[in-house]
């Protein structure tokens, strides 16, 4: 069970990952949400190369007036990621590769530090379990954008461009566009910077784990918490283990360490959206 999944869009980053793999083992998985006009295009592109290399290829077309509930872009990941795992169960897939290289690693850690967010990693892991698959980032630490650019461009190998993603119309892309614009020493600096930082952050990771344990065997009273040292970084714990896409700033870290403290014995905290955290006799349930 060697085959691997590539989850290929047709721009560039994921066309220069699908021909690093194009001998191996792989099927391809695209996902066109045809909310472009020319989002055809990507799709031939994708097609043609998989057609020309004899590689098996699974699309998801989504209608253009399909209704997104709330954030696109999140329900947008949901979308394509339970496609993905359902080809990836039909084939018996042993991963999942997805093309993030090092200015999206960057485009993360920048966006966490923007919005404040409390983490024990800054930016994207290289290899993850998640929506039951393995999920590997081949690219992750060895190229930039322009290096793949540069690639596709001297080899001839076609790929798409999606403009949508030069607007600054979401932060994300505003990110982006200020990453482009950074001189190589800076990006340098800026990806030292991030990576020193998660160094030391697994250095006190055990310690956290540790504090995690015996908070845990305690069935998560709240009068053991207020003695424990890394108290934030519990309470980002918890809450990633209990609940699924809940950000969490300082500030909000800051409020649930109240919650847990506070002297009301039984109450509830809402995290998002009719999702509460709740204390009961003074342990969180």
């Amino acid at each position: 069970m060697n085959k691997k999944l590539l989850a290929v869009s047709g721009g560039p980053d994921s066309m220069f990952l699908l021909n690093k793999y194009k001998n191996e083992d792989i099927v391809v998985a695209h996902v066109n949400y045809n909310k472009r006009d020319d989002s055809w295009v990507d799709e031939q592109i994708v097609r043609d190369f998989c057609l020309k290399h004899n590689i098996n290829l699974e699309v998801l077309n989504i209608e253009k007036n399909h209704n997104y509930k709330g954030n696109f872009q999140e329900e947008a990941r949901n979308i394509r990621y339970q496609f993905f795992y359902k080809i990836y169960n039909k084939y018996q897939c042993s991963e999942l590769l997805v093309a993030h290289h090092l200015d999206d690693f960057l485009e993360t850690c920048l966006m966490q530090e923007e919005k404040r967010v409390e983490s024990l990693y800054f930016g994207i892991s290289e290899r993850i379990f998640n929506f039951n698959m393995n999920i590997f980032r081949p690219l992750l630490f060895s190229f930039r954008k322009a290096d793949i650019i540069k690639f596709l461009n001297t080899e001839n190998i076609k790929f798409a461009i999606d403009t949508s993603n030069e607007k600054p119309i979401y932060k994300r892309n505003e990110i982006r566009i200020k990453i482009k614009q950074m001189s190589d020493e800076e990006f340098r600096q800026k990806i030292k910077y991030f990576i020193n930082k998660n160094t030391q952050n697994q250095l006190i990771l055990e310690n956290i784990n540790r504090e995690f344990n015996i908070w845990k065997s305690s069935n998560f009273d709240c009068a053991i918490f207020k003695n424990f040292k890394y108290q934030n970084q519990l309470i980002f714990k918890l809450i990633h283990i209990k609940f699924k896409n809940i950000e969490l700033s300082k500030n909000k870290i800051n409020s649930i360490k109240q919650f847990i403290c506070s002297t009301k014995h039984t109450s509830s905290f809402l995290l998002k959206n009719y999702i509460y955290l709740k204390k009961q006799k003074n342990y969180i349930i």
